[in-house]
């Protein structure tokens, strides 16, 4: 798919690379960011397949941290409180409860 974006495109690369210079994502995008999510073994070691399973885990919780952090700034910090509008154990929960 990279090949498809053209260079002066910035991206931003979730991999098990710590630096940008290691990684044939970041050649000629000197604007991109790098999201490292090194694991200290790959899958084959740790569980004999080569299939994603704790680089999934640390995906999902880069991923996570990331969209609450946005999340933070577009609600100025209320991002519990729509949470809590939005979230099936809020509003919508209490909603689908009385029903």
């Amino acid at each position: 798919m990279i090949e498809h974006i053209p260079v002066h495109i910035p991206i931003i690369g979730l991999t098990s690379h710590t630096d940008p210079a290691t990684c044939q994502l970041f050649a000629d995008r000197e604007e991109s960011i790098l999201l490292p999510a090194p694991i200290h073994e790959s899958e084959v070691t740790s569980f004999g397949v080569a299939a994603p399973t704790t680089s999934a885990i640390v995906a999902l919780a880069i991923g996570d941290s990331l969209a609450l952090t946005v999340a933070d700034k577009l609600y100025d910090g209320r991002t519990a409180d729509v949470f809590r509008k939005n979230h099936p154990g809020g509003a919508i929960g209490a909603s689908k409860k009385r029903g």
